[in-house]
């Protein structure tokens, strides 16, 4: 036997410790348990889809959900339902973490002596609810949301067959004051239905229809495509916008009026007297309720000049298709009726485009919530049940709800996960989460979407029907009728045609129905808003973007990405005026005290110019005492609340005229507290310093003789000189046999103008119409949930180093910003009131030709590839961030630290079960190891594998969608092969509009962006 030499033995010692030790730290390993009979359609590798219907509001748009080997882990728009039509906004992009949330309940659970919850089996937790409604039958309430109507039919039958004293519906969020307005207007108890579909003016009276409103996905959807100015040369649709604050709508407008908050009505009626004036048709059933109008009283309560509502009125009367938009939720007032109202009777004036109005069911009201809570504290509620609601957390404190649950018997929570009322549950029966459930929704009168589920519920959890049934035998009787015999799949599946089998492939299901017409004069009575507090700010309660009612902040996704506006994640703030701020002292981070009549919170202030000196905007949905995202408790901070919650701060009666919920009510008082929380803001500066990043062009400029040049930087009217555009590099076409040509395609991205070895018919690329772009962060969440990204949290964010893959930089106007003399940099500084030119330009990495990071990295874990992609080998890369310092674009992301699934549960990324949710086609990349946007080659694979099976030479045009293109509401990126000149991406990329990021580096992107256009404004 040769002799071992000391290097040999050497690598053997290594080799036998390493083992050792990777033993030692490995995790637990399972078996894998392969199929007995496998689904015939069900390919290990392979994904499945199945349609389903989006339950985070009640907008209720189409799903097409895929999975992998039984576990949904991507949710897409469904390219067949007649609302949303492929895509879906971020909040719906997020859902499906609902399904593998952290805070989930794996079964029954029972409150003991020491005041814990405890499991319990379900036999158990039924019995003890039916004997507490067996002991005073008619002292049952059922209190929740719409759950859609065949568990509402369910929830119903249950009540009569107890002898219940009754059932409340409960939303938030509802649009009563619409409603009644309906019912006064059009003679119809229903909830108008608006469609921007060939309008070609819109003004929006603080409805967020581009944002929170009654269906933001839709509304930009054809927002968008109404102002494609390649199909409209005239620039297509205008949107003007009416309120407080410059909001995401707002931002994407083409003319805000800044109106005091609560005017909306008013001015409804001064518009709708203009346009008539102005030589609009009218409606002669309007026409009292028209000529009332008072434009000099609007005016002066709206703080709109006369000359402006004149103006806009002369616009609206020239119209084709003119549209208007009622008031949302965040400027309901005490007289939201009326201004409601007033909008539809602008409407009528413009002919009535766009508006239908059809009878739907009642969705319940504020005021009977308010009139539970009172028999609650009277002693006449002995056991509550409550399911699809957190009436603890969204109620105002005012209301005295969670006293008045001393008063009641037994709360029992039907909640999915931990939240607020379930907390304070004497049981809790827990549902199933969305992804596991069947059902239904209405989108709207005559289209019914169906709920199914795509995975098999992972805890002991029950559908609500089938939770109640069960109660229903526990008393000693039969199933109700209409409960479905205890299997509420076997009601949903009776309310299908057929099989069922078709309208679950569709995933909705369509009616006729006939809109009802508009009858009978109509007098509208619109005043100005009551208030109450003697504060000098009108406090603004507004609905987050994503966290909309509250129900949104147990998804990490959604408090991960920053609010469109103010770029702050995690946490919540007050948005004042410059003036204001300087007026008080404060800068951003600041905190203050606001006190209403309803109570006082302490927060952080957000000084930015788009916002009037007399209003104080704060959102909603933060303020959680649980929860471990929701709260600070995945913190190690248990009981700790993640900012306010602004509910708190509005009172008990506010109702409008017809007992809906009002949220305009208070006038706020501020103090400075001298303390200071440095918020978790990912954008301090909204000014581009001349570059090259967020271009516009004037309407003239882009409609000018072919010949003319291109001006794809600042057009006329802008400050600042023009930036000659970028003229796209024509890459050779591919041609198998023709290996000069190919030489010749590889030099065009290779740095050092060699060719590869390799030659490829594809350069992929994309290109982000900022025309388009809403900021609405679809595309952001899209891309977390594709490509495995984790969410760093709180403090992490609070030092800037998140891992998302798209920013969404926000650029507003040319001014010079002031960066303050303070502890921060004035955020949003350059906003200016009335003015919209705000440029939202999407940033992920370039792909570029001649790309900076690549020469610089010591191992070359970054490398171009032979189809023009600037890829990452994650398991060489050694953490110099040398590719990140040399990254002009800064779209490079590092793991600071452990992102792995595992840890302390304090300090995990990925807490079980989120492990579950992860996609199985991309890595999980783990601590020290760089990454960014890969264009989706996971994608790219699977197309090109599609492509193969289906004997195609190349992949074809459009067959491969990233992440954030599938999704986009407003179709602003496009993604193809840019060596095809006949695809979409090429095309595009050849605009008048086009332009690189920073072109002037020589960078050769793969991604290029279409200019602004400004429109100019209304002609009046």
């Amino acid at each position: 036997m040769p002799e071992l030499d000391r290097r040999d033995f050497l690598k053997l010692v290594g080799v036998s410790a390493g083992s050792a030790a990777a033993a030692g730290c490995a995790d637990h390993v399972e078996k894998l348990i392969p199929y007995v009979v496998q689904p015939e359609e069900i390919t290990p590798g392979n994904p499945v889809v199945y349609a389903s219907t989006c339950t985070e509001c009640p907008a209720a748009y189409g799903l097409h959900v895929k999975t992998r080997e039984g576990r949904p882990i991507k949710l897409e728009g469904n390219p067949a339902h007649p609302v949303n039509r492929g895509k879906l906004c971020a909040r719906a992009q997020a859902s499906i973490e609902r399904t593998y949330s952290p805070d989930r309940f794996e079964g029954p659970m029972r409150r003991n002596d020491a005041g814990d919850l405890e499991p319990i089996s379900w036999d158990e937790a039924l019995q003890v609810v039916a004997d507490a409604i067996g002991r005073a039958p008619a002292k049952t309430h059922v209190l929740g949301g719409d759950p859609g109507p065949l568990a509402s039919a369910a929830i119903d039958a249950f009540v009569d067959a107890i002898g219940g004293g009754g059932r409340t519906i409960y939303q938030p969020f509802a649009n009563e004051a619409l409603r009644a307005a309906a019912q006064s207007v059009y003679g119809v108890a229903g909830e108008p239905v608006f469609s921007l579909e060939g309008a070609d003016l819109v003004i929006d009276f603080g409805s967020e229809a581009l944002d929170t409103g009654h269906s933001p996905v839709e509304h930009t959807r054809q927002w968008a495509a109404g102002r494609d100015v390649d199909a409209h040369r005239d620039g297509g649709t205008r949107l003007v916008y009416v309120g407080s604050r410059l909001s995401v709508t707002a931002s994407a407008s083409d003319e805000w009026l800044p109106a005091r908050p609560g005017s909306e009505g008013l001015l409804a009626l001064a518009l709708a007297k203009a346009a008539v004036e102005a030589g609009a048709p009218g409606d002669p059933d309007v026409a009292a309720a028209v000529a009332g109008a008072d434009i000099a009283a609007a005016a002066a309560a709206s703080d709109v000049p006369v000359e402006e509502i004149r103006r806009v009125g002369r616009a609206l009367a020239r119209a084709r298709s003119a549209v208007a938009l009622p008031p949302g939720s965040a400027v309901a007032s005490r007289r939201a009726v009326g201004a409601n109202a007033a909008v539809l009777v602008l409407n009528r004036v413009l002919g009535g485009h766009g508006v239908t109005v059809a009878p739907t069911e009642p969705t319940g009201r504020y005021a009977d919530v308010l009139a539970l809570v009172k028999a609650m504290q009277d002693g006449k509620v002995g056991v509550l049940l409550v399911h699809d609601a957190n009436p603890s957390y969204s109620l105002p404190s005012a209301s005295g709800f969670d006293d008045a649950l001393g008063n009641v018997g037994l709360l029992v929570s039907f909640s999915t996960a931990l939240d607020e009322t379930s907390a304070a549950a004497g049981i809790v029966l827990p549902a199933h989460a969305p992804m596991e459930s069947w059902g239904d929704r209405v989108a709207r009168p005559g289209l019914r979407g169906i709920v199914q589920p795509t995975l098999r519920p992972l805890f002991d959890t029950r559908a609500v029907p089938d939770a109640l049934d069960g109660i229903r035998r526990a008393l000693g009787g039969d199933a109700a009728e209409g409960l479905g015999s205890g299997d509420f799949q076997a009601t949903v599946k009776a309310s299908l045609s057929g099989d069922g089998r078709a309208d679950l492939m569709r995933g909705f299901v369509e009616s006729p129905v006939v809109a009802a017409p508009a009858a009978g004069e109509v007098t509208v009575d619109v005043a100005a808003p009551v208030f109450t507090g003697d504060g000098d700010l009108t406090l603004v309660a507004f609905p987050h973007s994503f966290l909309g009612d509250g129900a949104g902040a147990s998804l990490p996704l959604l408090q991960e990405i920053p609010d469109p506006v103010t770029s702050v994640a995690w946490d919540s703030w007050a948005e004042i005026s410059l003036a204001t701020a300087e007026r008080f002292g404060v800068e951003m981070g600041d905190i203050v005290t606001v006190t209403t009549s309803a109570g006082s919170a302490d927060v952080a202030v957000v000084p930015r110019g788009g916002i009037r000196d007399d209003v104080l905007a704060i959102p909603t949905g933060q303020g959680h005492r649980v929860g471990y995202f929701a709260s600070k408790a995945g913190q190690g901070l248990g009981g700790t609340p993640r900012g306010v919650n602004v509910l708190d701060l509005l009172p008990a009666d506010g109702v409008d005229e017809t007992g809906g919920r009002a949220f305009l009510t208070e006038k706020a008082h501020v103090a400075t507290t001298g303390r200071f929380r440095r918020l978790p803001v990912l954008q301090f500066n909204d000014n581009k310093r001349g570059r090259q990043l967020g271009e516009v062009l004037t309407l003239a400029a882009l409609t000018a003789a072919p010949e003319a040049p291109a001006a794809a930087g600042h057009g006329e009217g802008h400050e600042g000189g023009g930036h000659e555009g970028a003229e796209r590099e024509h890459l050779v076409p591919y041609d198998p046999a023709d290996d000069a040509a190919n030489a010749q395609y590889e030099a065009t991205f290779d740095e050092k103008g060699e060719a590869s070895a390799k030659a490829s018919p594809y350069r992929w690329g994309m290109t982000v119409d900022i025309d388009k772009c809403t900021g609405c962060s679809a595309c952001i969440s899209a891309c977390y949930v594709e490509n495995n990204v984790p969410r760093v949290g709180e403090e992490e964010t609070r030092n800037v180093r998140q891992m998302a893959w798209i920013r969404i930089d926000r650029w507003v106007g040319e001014g010079e910003a002031d960066l303050g003399t303070g502890r921060e940099f004035y955020h949003a500084n350059s906003e200016k009131l009335g003015d919209t030119d705000v440029r939202n330009s999407p940033m992920f990495c370039q792909h570029c030709g001649t790309a900076p990071c690549e020469p610089v990295c010591p191992v070359i874990a970054t490398y171009h590839n032979e189809e023009g992609l600037n890829g990452m080998i994650y398991n060489r890369c050694i953490g110099t961030r040398y590719c990140a310092n040399n990254c002009p674009y800064k779209v490079r992301r590092y793991n600071y630290f452990d992102n792995q699934i595992g840890g302390t549960p304090s300090m995990s990324k990925w807490p079980s079960p989120m492990e579950l949710g992860l996609n199985p086609d991309v890595t999980v990349r783990g601590q020290g190891v760089m990454e960014k946007c890969t264009m989706c080659i996971q994608r790219i694979q699977y197309g090109r594998q599609q492509a193969r099976n289906a004997g195609h030479a190349v992949i074809p045009d459009g067959a491969v969608q990233t992440a954030c293109q599938q999704t986009c509401p407003s179709d602003a990126i496009s993604f193809g092969n840019l060596r095809d000149d006949a695809s979409a991406v090429s095309r595009k990329a050849d605009s008048k509009r086009g332009y690189h990021a920073l072109q002037v580096l020589n960078t050769r992107p793969a991604v290029t962006y279409l200019s602004k256009v400004d429109r100019g404004g209304l002609e009046g």
